[in-house]
């Protein structure tokens, strides 16, 4: 072997070797670029999938504070439908249950001054029988004896129109007990002879 061949396998050689360094740093270069690669992808991903889950969860409350404002309009909206629809159906009932009372009232208030009127008239009876009897016990005729009968059977139709008046106004009642016979002295008093 000549000196030209060891040259010239020695120099392809040193350029295999030159060129097999070269790719080999290059591959070795590629590979730390691919890890870095990889490693910056993986903490992009991990940022934008963290982020995503922070947007994710602010939306998520949003739209529930949405939804629970929401509820609670339409709740408000359902009591004040509801206490409106209910105001509606009992007014027409309240005002009968007043005007009811109002009645009542009245009614009461007529009979108390039919009451009082029947309690005047039964004092002025009482007093003029009284009265009566006075006289009766004296054994003198006594010429007021008949305006006194007339004044009583004036109180006494007085208080037959202030019962009927009591009576229209009144429910209907049981039929009263027979009236005596007013038309004799003992049918008009008819304790006078006892109490003599």
């Amino acid at each position: 072997m000549s000196m030209t061949t060891v040259l010239i396998i020695s120099l392809a050689a040193g350029v295999i070797l030159v060129v097999g360094g070269g790719l080999l740093m290059y591959m070795a270069q590629l590979v730390k670029n691919a890890y870095e690669l990889k490693v910056q992808i993986n903490s992009e991903v991990d940022e934008r999938l963290t982020k995503m889950t922070e947007d994710l969860d602010k939306k998520s409350r949003w739209i529930k504070r949405d939804l629970i404002e929401e509820i609670e309009k339409i709740k408000i909206a359902m009591e004040t439908s509801n206490a409106n629809k209910f105001h509606e159906l009992t007014e027409p009932f309240t005002k009968r249950l007043e005007a009811m009372e109002d009645m009542l009232r009245k009614d009461r208030a007529d009979w108390t001054k039919a009451l009082n009127e029947d309690r005047e008239v039964i004092t002025k009876v009482d007093a003029k029988l009284g009265a009566l009897r006075r006289e009766m016990k004296t054994p003198e005729a006594n010429p007021s004896l008949d305006a006194a009968m007339a004044s009583l059977a004036a109180a006494k139709a007085a208080g037959a129109e202030a019962q009927a008046a009591a009576d229209a106004a009144a429910p209907p009642s049981p039929p009263a007990p027979a009236q005596p016979d007013t038309t004799t002295m003992s049918g008009f008093l008819p304790d006078l002879g006892k109490k003599a």
